[in-house]
């Protein structure tokens, strides 16, 4: 602890320092007089005596400073002396100062803001015990080539047996239920998860109040048990901790509520398993194995196990049991970490913008040098004067990054503010769908990324304006020619920096006019139905009372008829999954009237009604959609969509033809009309083949109402609600949207991207702008004895603003070629960004060069006015600024 003791005694020293000063001061005169008396003694005058004395003790500032040394002080008072004169060169210049700080901080705000999403979304760890172990597994059809798939539970309990490279394996699987009135509150729709009794342990959670079920509880026959996540214990149960042990009823069966999570669970949000407000026990029935595939595994590998490892031996227990099964031929299974998938598809998205907000911090760096430049001319004189007069060249540098450095940290204090808002504006324009966005903030690690960036770049933008301001020789700077050299040594340190500057902002230019014109083209693309004055509701029926399929279909077709009756439906219709509205059902399907083959296709399949299709006004290109003739016992009847038609029966009719689709144990149907394609799932993909069976003839308890109306659509949702409170008050009516908003939503990744790409390259044009601006206008004030002679021996004016014009497109020019070859290579890690637009589009290219170049030349018009006005007498007699 000595070194300790020693900096806070050298400390204190600082801190008094002119007490110190005093002390030496006093001793050093102490020795003087001391000298003195003895000379006096001896003999001499008092003056004589005093001069005596001087002259034999020696230089008494070297003894002061090597009283400083000894006591450390040397570095911390010339830092401190540094600090002082960086100061008051700042102050001299306020708006300068000020503008040099927000210009960085801008930069370095941006930068930390977009890393918070970043770190958040993708490199923050999950909120789970060892988070690296946790994988998901899925089977993968890979006669098809298929990408993941949900599980069987035959396979699930094969590969808890046979598999090796896993401590635990979980099932999931959505369970959606409707809550009963409590404590005079109204009936409510939540979404829970079935889990297999592994679930917790393997995520390392444990609860806030009461505990988990195990194993032992299922074995036990006890899995009428519930876990109540935090938020749904407060709504519904008010946070009383008294319910641990009592039994809630949930749709006709009494669980006993076991525990409630902390509010700081998170479950995993994969596949179509998002929100939990609840877990329930997941017990597999001899039913449920005939069910096929529609599990999710999570996995938690053994600690020297990866992810590859795992797959590789996942691969050959797949083909184990294909050959047991037949229905597994043709299928294995693949291993993904789990926050990988729960990250999705946004990587790429991500990336792109934090790469992106890096281009704009090296242009905000870019600027700040220039500026830090334009600094240094200012104070050449005094720079020069101070090294004839024996200033080294090492003494001046360290003062000007001691400049930067101050500048650099008022920076990174206000980047703090500028990420601290920007994390709040990304907030709430974060896409709706985006995974972990409750991860997003700034904490530690995002602040030491921000600290990071401003110590590099203060680094970088210090060394441009300590380099340029400590340049030259001695005593000769004071000379106007060695000021000509200067001069032209500045400007050829300040060009390559606007080339980098445009080079820097086309790129930032390009990337976003991309992505502007892919969104506008997405934005365009033909969906396949009209989604203006359309809302959607889900209607899910449960108890007893709806456990048949007769009463399911009773009870639809009173709720339709009274929603068509309100005033301003125009139509009204059902659909197990309403467009853009999530997964739904898929199988394979064939021409019934060839031999089944095992290349089939798959198509999408819905259930509707007749009016279905004129809610949404899809085109019947063929037949007629669904009648009145529609019965229950009757031959399956099938409209499919012109995607379909093309893949069974190319160039044929369609209509009175008999297709096959895999599912219900098969299921042979007549098609009897045709429409036209529809987007179902996502805008950027293709219309899917897509076959549509009656809702009446395969009933369901849980389906979407797909309403038409004249007026506003949400104005509709209360005359909804009050419809279907009317006809049973124990159902609610949830998931309410207008099918505008459906299609905003899926848009929402590209439109977030979108709008932050082009504020980022608004900002670069203004930082281009600004910089071409500012060494212009050095250029013009460094030459004002050059233009005076020129003017002075005939030169015209307009030859002058063409000439300070031409140097200012020359270099953008330059920056613009750079520019365009390296957004070329960049623009195609976006690709996947991209829809209905290639990443080399000439005239998202051609466009931004030339925005480029009006923008060098309309920043270079106002200096080359300036020039064009310059008196020549003035310019000769006063030089350069």
């Amino acid at each position: 602890m000595q070194w300790l003791r020693r900096w806070m005694r050298r400390a204190r020293v600082v801190l008094a320092r002119e007490a110190f000063e005093r002390r030496i001061d006093d001793e050093m005169r102490h020795h003087i007089e001391c000298e003195t008396a003895e000379r006096v003694r001896q003999g001499l005058s008092p003056d004589a005596a005093r001069a005596a004395a001087l002259r034999d003790f020696g230089r008494v500032e070297r003894f002061k400073e090597e009283a400083r040394a000894a006591r450390g002080l040397r570095l911390l008072e010339s830092a401190l002396v540094d600090a002082r004169w960086a100061t008051r060169v700042l102050r001299r210049a306020p708006l300068l100062t000020t503008a040099t700080a927000l210009t960085f901080a801008l930069g370095i705000g941006a930068a930390t803001a977009i890393f918070s999403v970043v770190y958040g979304v993708l490199l923050r760890p999950l909120p789970y015990r060892h988070p690296a172990q946790l994988v998901m597994v899925w089977e993968r059809d890979a006669a098809r080539r298929g990408g993941t798939n949900v599980v069987s539970v035959r396979n699930f309990e094969a590969w808890r047996v046979r598999s090796r490279s896993f401590e635990a394996l979980a099932a999931l699987v959505p369970k959606p239920v409707t809550l009963p009135a409590y404590d005079g509150g109204a009936a409510e729709h939540v979404l829970g998860a079935e889990v297999s009794a592994e679930y917790f342990a393997l995520l390392g959670a444990t609860p806030a109040v009461g505990r988990v079920f195990g194993p032992r509880d299922v074995a036990a026959g006890a899995s009428d048990v519930i876990v109540l996540s935090d938020a749904l214990w407060r709504t519904r149960f008010g946070g009383d901790r008294g319910i641990i042990g009592h039994a809630v009823r949930i749709e006709d069966r009494d669980y006993t509520i076991a525990g409630v999570m902390p509010p700081g669970f998170q479950p995993p949000r994969v596949g179509w398993l998002q929100e939990q407000a609840f877990w329930v026990p997941l017990v597999p029935t001899p039913q449920q194995r005939s069910w096929g595939r529609f599990l999710l595994v999570l996995g938690r590998l053994r600690p020297a196990v990866t992810a590859a490892q795992a797959a590789t031996e996942m691969a050959a227990v797949s083909a184990r049991l294909a050959r047991e099964e037949p229905d597994d031929r043709g299928w294995t299974a693949t291993v993904v970490p789990l926050a990988e998938q729960m990250t999705g598809d946004v990587r790429t998205a991500l990336v792109v913008l934090l790469g992106t907000v890096a281009l704009l911090a090296a242009m905000a760096v870019t600027n700040v040098a220039m500026l830090t430049l334009a600094r240094m001319r200012r104070h050449r004189h005094e720079l020069a004067m101070r090294r004839a007069l024996g200033a080294s060249r090492a003494r001046l540098m360290r003062q000007l990054l001691t400049q930067s450095m101050l500048l650099g940290a008022a920076g990174a204090v206000a980047g703090v503010g500028v990420a601290l808002a920007g994390v709040r504006l990304l907030v709430r324009l974060l896409p709706p769908d985006l995974p972990r966005a409750a991860d997003i903030r700034v904490d530690a690690p995002v602040l030491l990324f921000g600290l990071a960036a401003a110590v590099a770049a203060t680094l970088v933008f210090g060394c441009v304006g300590a380099l340029g301001g400590s340049a030259g020789g001695t005593a000769t700077h004071i000379a106007s020619s060695m000021r000509e050299r200067t001069t032209a040594r500045r400007r050829r340190s300040a060009g390559p920096l606007v080339v980098t500057e445009v080079a820097l902002g086309l790129v930032l230019a390009a990337l976003a006019a991309l992505m502007t014109r892919s969104f506008v083209a997405l934005r365009h693309v033909d969906l396949g139905f009209r989604a203006e004055h359309v809302v959607t509701a889900r209607v899910a029926l449960s108890g007893e009372r709806y456990a048949s399929p007769a009463r399911q279909r009773a009870f639809y077709a009173e709720l339709l008829g009274r929603v068509r009756a309100l005033p301003g439906v125009r139509a009204a219709g059902l659909t197990n999954t309403r467009p853009l509205g999530g997964l739904g059902p898929a199988t394979t399907v064939s021409d019934a009237a060839r031999p089944r083959s095992p290349d089939a296709p798959v198509a999408d399949v819905r259930f509707v009604d007749r009016e279905y299709f004129a809610a949404l006004r899809i085109p019947v290109v063929g037949g007629v959609p669904f009648d009145a003739r529609e019965r229950p016992d009757g031959v399956p009847r099938v409209v499919v969509n012109e995607a379909l038609t093309r893949t069974l029966w190319p160039g044929a009719r369609a209509v009175g033809r008999r297709v096959r689709l895999a599912m219900f144990d098969g299921i042979e149907a007549e098609v009897v009309g045709v429409v036209g394609d529809v987007r179902l799932m996502d805008p950027h993909a293709s219309p899917r083949p897509t076959a549509y069976l009656s809702a009446e003839r395969f009933p369901d308890g849980t389906r979407d109402l797909v309403v038409r109306v004249d007026g506003a659509p949400a104005t509709a949702l209360a005359s909804l609600r009050a419809t279907l409170a009317a006809l049973d008050p124990t159902l609610p009516l949830y998931a309410a949207r207008t099918l505008d908003e459906l299609v905003d939503d899926a848009v929402a990744r590209d439109r977030f991207t979108t709008l932050l790409l082009g504020a980022f390259a608004t900002l670069a044009l203004l930082l281009a702008a600004v910089g071409i601006f500012g060494v212009l206008s050095s250029d013009v004030a460094d030459r004002r004895a050059e233009l005076g002679i020129r003017f002075a021996l005939g030169a015209r004016r307009s030859a002058v603003l063409l000439d300070v014009v031409r140097r200012a497109v020359a270099r953008a020019a330059l920056g613009v070629a750079l520019g365009t070859a390296a957004a070329l290579v960049l623009a195609r890690s976006m690709t996947a960004l991209l829809f209905g637009v290639g990443a080399a589009d000439a005239v998202s290219f051609v466009t931004v060069g030339a925005l480029l170049l009006a923008v060098a030349a309309a920043a270079a018009l106002l200096p080359a006015l300036h020039a064009a006005r310059v008196s020549p007498v003035t310019a000769m007699r006063h030089g350069p600024d």
